[in-house]
């Protein structure tokens, strides 16, 4: 009994380590790297059997480290997830990160030297500056 609270101790310890600054669940955070489709990525470098063909491809971010973070799927992560605009390139993506389900709430994103966030006039992420706002 105490060996496995021991350990559960220690693995909540760990857990916690795993966590880089600035990474906390529900806080703001920032990542860099590179959006890619995350089934064909995977399928290229792992072999998964994803069938973007047949299921469409679902963008995550790949940032320099190997690690995918994954968008929390909403209007103002469509054009990142779901669309091919962005793939492959190069970005810095802002929102609230949810490290227990490795979900980033979009709340704008940068490529190619220009910010996007939502536009409430416009109803899309982009680089408008009239009404701005969420």
């Amino acid at each position: 009994m105490k060996l496995t609270v021991i350990l559960a101790v220690f693995f909540m310890f760990i857990g916690s380590l795993s966590l880089s600054a600035g990474e906390k669940t529900g806080e703001q955070a920032d990542f860099e790297g590179k959006l890619v489709c995350l089934g064909c990525d995977l399928k290229s470098s792992e072999d998964a059997r994803a069938a973007c063909s047949v299921y469409g491809h679902k963008h995550a971010l790949k940032t320099d480290d190997g690690r995918y973070i994954n968008l929390f799927e909403n209007k103002y992560s469509e054009d990142l997830i779901k669309g091919e605009k962005y793939q492959n390139k190069d970005i810095k993506v802002h929102g609230v990160y949810h490290a227990s389900a490795n979900q980033l709430d979009v709340e704008s994103f940068e490529v190619d030297g220009k910010t996007n966030a939502w536009c409430g006039n416009c109803k899309a992420m982009d680089g408008c500056t009239s009404g701005k706002g969420m």
